[in-house]
């Protein structure tokens, strides 16, 4: 019976000590869930609608003739106050020209032709890629079979010191005389014993204890001295489910790097874009050049302006200006969601790439009908949503000249709404609703918000359920679900 208690009391010992070690050693798992303010994950709708309406001049009424580097002024046909018809001489020139100029213009058209293509291709690349998101992934663990043995169940050993017997038990086992008439070989005075209790009480299970005795028998008396068991691999192996886990998908890059990317490729097609017409413009002028060294009258009117060719050339201002009372207009297309910035009225303000001319024009027209016109996308780049033709015109005072490109801006600001954008990674949707995962008092709470636009794909209007002073949780992870404590991070933590 003594030494019942004292193996009891030994047991009970390493037991607490083993409790102990666990508690001190094992670090506190953080059960927090980090959560970013709105502000630093949001944006207001102007930074993805900087409109910059672009259009080609036209004039309607008038017309303006200008005079290049390359054309020297023979003749000059007509004088102030005259009035011309369409086709009547204007004036003519001798032109320096050369074929080599000409071929040197084509080539420029190619060139900035081959340009685009490459950016419309990186975009192309940037459009496809899906941005990296972390996918739950429940391993199949249904080859793992537990059988229990019957306790005390011997695994291996001899007994000695460097080979002990290693035997499963169970937790409930008694440790009296008969259990150990079990455990000790028969006629050794002294044996080492490992227990083990495996999960499951299975040869296969996890070890979730483990403690060692050095047993002696002297005249029919046993005595037990503790020792922390080495236990080989062959012993320790186990059958271990996989634990769920998160896999990598998408691209290497997160949605606001492509968000980024996307924005400075649509620039540069933008950019590339133009040149390309540009260069155009200019092959179609040297080639009228060449073909025909007079300048005729588009439009019936009266001229109104002669000046001295050498003033005209070197201020870059008409040689000639011929108007029955027109003037500029420039054709512009207006997303729907810029609808609101531009009504009809509105003073704008026109810029020229070409001279760098700055002048303000007014809005006649805005259509109600949205256009086919494929070039739209090169407003925004925005092919999500429709464009509608506007108008604007410019006084025939201005120094601009027919065929310019240049880029229509409203004077005032545009008035928001206390709507923002956040990148799709925030959302959970389920069965038709959005959802956010937002801190509320220390906790978290899964909330319904209201939608409003799609931006490209990869952001979404947030009109209602969230503000700017509210924080979020990225969505995804073993930890995110209602009532989960949170904790306060930065933005950059979310990337790392």
């Amino acid at each position: 019976m003594k030494n019942k208690k004292l193996l009891i009391i030994i047991i009970v010992a390493v037991v607490i000590a083993a409790a102990v070690a666990v508690l001190v050693f094992r670090p506190f798992e953080d059960k927090s869930v980090n959560v970013y303010p709105v502000s630093q994950v949001a944006s207001q709708e102007e930074e993805y609608y900087t409109s910059e309406l672009s259009g080609t001049i036209r004039e309607e009424g008038f017309q303006s003739i200008y005079i290049s580097e390359t054309q020297t002024v023979s003749e000059v046909y007509v004088e102030m106050g005259q009035h011309v018809e369409p086709g009547d001489a204007l004036f003519s020139y001798d032109t320096t020209l050369s074929d080599l100029e000409l071929e040197k213009a084509a080539n420029d058209v190619q060139k900035t032709k081959v340009d685009l293509q490459r950016a419309q291709q990186e975009l192309q690349r940037i459009n496809n890629l899906v941005p990296s998101t972390e996918v739950l992934i429940e391993p199949d663990n249904s080859w793992i079979h537990y059988d229990p043995v019957t306790t005390p169940y011997l695994l291996a050993g001899t007994g000695t010191k460097k080979d002990p017997i290693y035997y499963i038990i169970d937790s409930s086992d008694e440790f009296d005389t008969e259990f150990f008439k079990k455990v000790v070989p028969e006629g050794k005075k002294k044996s080492y014993l490992v227990f083990l209790i495996r999960e499951n009480n299975a040869v296969n299970g996890k070890i979730e204890e483990s403690f060692g005795f050095e047993v002696s028998i002297k005249k029919d008396q046993l005595t037990f001295k503790p020792f922390v068991p080495d236990i080989p691999d062959s012993i320790s192996h186990y059958d271990e489910p996989e634990e769920p886990y998160y896999e990598q998908r998408g691209s290497e890059y997160t949605a606001g790097e492509i968000a980024a990317m996307r924005l400075e490729a649509e620039s540069d097609v933008r950019e590339l874009t133009l040149q390309v017409q540009l260069a155009e413009l200019e092959y179609e002028k040297k080639t009228k050049e060449v073909s025909d060294n007079v300048v005729r009258a588009k439009t019936a009117g009266t001229v109104k302006m002669v000046r001295p060719v050498d003033n005209a050339a070197s201020k870059n201002e008409p040689l000639i200006r011929i108007s029955s009372g027109g003037g500029y207009y420039v054709d512009v297309q207006l997303n729907e969601l810029s609808l609101d910035s531009m009504k009809v009225g509105d003073t704008v303000n026109v810029s020229s790439y070409e001279s760098g001319t700055s002048c303000q024009g007014q809005v006649t027209k805005i259509s109600d009908v949205p256009t086919v016109n494929n070039d739209a996308m090169y407003s925004d780049m925005n092919t999500n949503v429709s464009y509608y033709p506007a108008t604007v015109f410019i006084s025939e005072d201005e120094n601009l000249r027919e065929g310019e490109y240049v880029t229509v801006t409203t004077s005032g600001q545009k008035e928001t709404d206390n709507s923002f954008y956040l990148e799709n990674m925030f959302l959970v949707r389920e069965m038709g609703h959005t959802y956010v995962y937002a801190a509320q008092e220390g906790k978290l709470e899964k909330r319904e918000v209201k939608t409003g636009r799609n931006l490209y794909g990869y952001s979404i209007q947030i009109k209602e359920g969230l503000s700017m002073e509210d924080s979020i949780a990225f969505p995804y992870g073993k930890k995110v679900k209602e009532g989960a404590p949170t904790k306060e991070a930065d933005i950059s933590e979310l990337y790392q």
